[in-house]
């Protein structure tokens, strides 16, 4: 499955959003090891871009950056999805805006099944169809339909916004499918917001998902855990949590207490992890939310609930995903493939 390569990475953006300078201070570069494929480590040895280390301060400058991102990500999504025959169309559900992304084949066992797919991007990255990309490669990967939510974002829609769209479209699609046929995937933000969810219709008395795939979630939006330090200046997407990673926490939190489960899953009760589906978390050994992923991980299984978890060698955030036509990534998605062979369509 060839495609003309490109890097979606934040720190493309770069070169049309303000950004601060101090990221070429703060930014630790490691080269590439040998243990990655040569296509990843191009992507890999890079040095960290400086869009994570700006920090707006009023709506407009917040609009100028995600607006910049909005501009460059939607074309890259929209020729991805063409590349690979996928077809992308809109409605709305529960009152908010869903894109359905339809591969070329969908295998037999997968026909009423779905994948509920929720875009990362801070809170604050990620509308329209610039929130597809990760939903598109599922799909065409894996021969799946995907239903990817256009949630509301931060700063103009602060907490609860994102997860209450993201639940009242989960809603009716179990209405619709049934429960037992959606899985939900997420990375980052989506990553936490896939947890969140689930946290939603425990305590909601909504049935859960058949499986979640969390990939390096936001499972903890303050600068608590290892990796936020250990892997600050060294992970070469996010680049560092204080500057605009802290900016959009508190610009999504809006003066809500982080701890609270349904910002930062990981602070979750026991009694509701407990009754978690199956759970697939993905990171890797550069991520800067590595912290996050591991420990979600431990919790998870301390309670009992089937859980996996992915670091992928040398990866920054995301990475497995960003950089689509790297071995790294085919790998990536076939072992989402085996994970959903295995909890979604044996199980049901």
């Amino acid at each position: 499955m060839k495609m003309k390569r490109f890097i979606l990475t934040f720190a493309a953006i770069a070169a049309i959003c303000a950004a601060s300078a101090a990221g070429a201070d703060e930014a630790r570069h490691f080269p590439a090891p040998s243990t990655v494929s040569p296509e990843m480590a191009a992507a890999v040895g890079k040095t960290a871009g400086e869009l994570w280390y700006s920090e707006p301060k009023s709506v407009e400058e917040w609009n100028k950056i995600t607006g910049g991102y909005t501009e460059w990500a939607a074309p890259h999504a929209v020729e991805t999805a063409k590349q690979l025959g996928v077809t992308i169309t809109e409605e709305k559900i529960a009152g908010v805006t869903v894109r359905t992304l339809t591969p070329k084949t969908i295998d037999d066992d997968k026909q009423d099944k779905i994948i509920y797919y929720i875009h990362g991007g801070g809170y604050v990255f990620g509308d329209g169809v610039a929130g597809t990309l990760e939903g598109t490669l599922m799909a065409a990967h894996n021969n799946y339909r995907v239903v990817a939510v256009d949630y509301r974002l931060a700063p103009q829609h602060p907490y609860p916004a994102a997860i209450d769209d993201a639940f009242a479209v989960y809603r009716e699609l179990v209405k619709k499918y049934g429960a037992q046929n959606i899985a939900v995937l997420g990375t980052s933000t989506g990553g936490a917001m896939t947890l969140i969810l689930a946290l939603q219709a425990i305590e909601g008395g909504v049935p859960i998902p058949a499986a979640l795939i969390s990939g390096t979630p936001w499972s903890d939006m303050d600068k608590i855990g290892d990796s936020y330090v250990t892997n600050d200046g060294v992970d070469n997407i996010l680049g560092t949590y204080d500057h605009l990673i802290k900016a959009s926490a508190e610009v999504y939190a809006n003066g809500a207490d982080l701890k609270d489960p349904l910002i930062s899953p990981v602070y979750a009760k026991s009694g509701e992890l407990a009754k978690f589906p199956p759970t697939l978390l993905v990171s890797g050994t550069r991520d800067l939310f590595l912290s996050n992923t591991v420990r979600m991980h431990k919790l998870l299984l301390m309670n009992g609930a089937e859980a996996e978890l992915l670091v992928y060698e040398a990866l920054s955030h995301a990475q497995y995903y960003l950089v689509p036509d790297t071995p790294e990534t085919a790998d990536h998605y076939k072992l989402m493939g085996m994970f959903l062979d295995e909890y979604f369509l044996k199980k049901n």
